[in-house]
């Protein structure tokens, strides 16, 4: 059966931090490892999926051997109308929506990440969005931007992609499944955020790690399969009880 797990990194198979090898930020934890280890062995492929720039992401995905890479949600290959040598980001950019955006939310900033440099396909900003935030940046686009609440990153805040319309995590599973020849039916997604818990139209299993439940009642509300375990020791057990047959199936079962 060719199947492939589609993994997201931050708070998910890195722990606060971003650690591999802490569950909470103190204590040491090697489940993450153990989980890649065990899709190894029985020769699944893994992807990680995430809002990071596609450096970062592929510097990641050679460290813990992953099989591929799809960054900044998908953002980079939708089609988003560019000028000649022009990235996504910078077409976003220069429609000045991330300048309007953080004048109008004050409980949004630059995320430093993201001020770094090396984004290609979003914007990215943190804080607290208000409530009209996402549907201000769809009238104001005309319909081609979406700003994504991609997780809780503590304090109450969140992170947040300004990125095409099209694109998201379930979108770049679903071409990466093509691409490699897949039925979705039988793979897997582990995440902790509602844009990982959308990963579950493209796959026949999603899963959201307790942490990612615990910081969004929407996504715990919505998840049809919330770990027991945290960060690592949830991928853990997603991918074991998947790998034996015993996980809920969901995904494109799901409305």
């Amino acid at each position: 059966m060719s199947r492939c797990a589609y993994l997201d990194l931050d708070g998910t198979l890195l722990g606060p931090g971003g650690s591999l090898l802490t569950e909470d930020g103190r204590s040491h934890s090697d489940a993450a490892v153990r989980a890649l280890g065990l899709l190894r062995e029985h020769d699944v492929p893994v992807v990680l999926v995430s809002g990071r720039s596609r450096v970062r992401l592929e510097a990641v995905a050679i460290a813990v051997g992953a099989d591929g890479a799809l960054a900044e949600m998908g953002a980079l290959d939708v089609g988003y109308p560019t000028a000649s040598g022009q990235t996504v980001h910078e077409a976003i950019v220069a429609t000045g929506l991330p300048r309007r955006l953080l004048e109008r939310e004050d409980g949004l900033e630059v995320h430093p990440l993201a001020a770094a440099g090396g984004r290609e396909g979003s914007y990215v900003v943190r804080g607290r969005a208000g409530p009209d935030a996402g549907a201000w940046i769809a009238s104001e686009s005309d319909g081609s931007l979406r700003l994504a609440d991609n997780g809780h990153i503590g304090g109450g805040h969140h992170v947040y992609h300004l990125l095409p319309a099209a694109a998201s995590k379930a979108r770049a599973v679903e071409l990466d499944l093509e691409r490699r020849g897949l039925d979705g039916r039988h793979s897997l997604a582990v995440g902790d955020s509602r844009q990982d818990l959308d990963m579950g139209r493209a796959v026949g299993t999603v899963a959201i790690v307790a942490n990612g439940a615990e910081a969004d009642t929407e996504v715990a509300g919505a998840a049809p399969w919330v770990t027991a375990g945290r960060h690592g020791r949830g991928v853990l057990e997603a991918v074991g009880a998947w790998l034996e047959g015993t996980a809920p199936q969901a995904g494109n079962e799901r409305a």
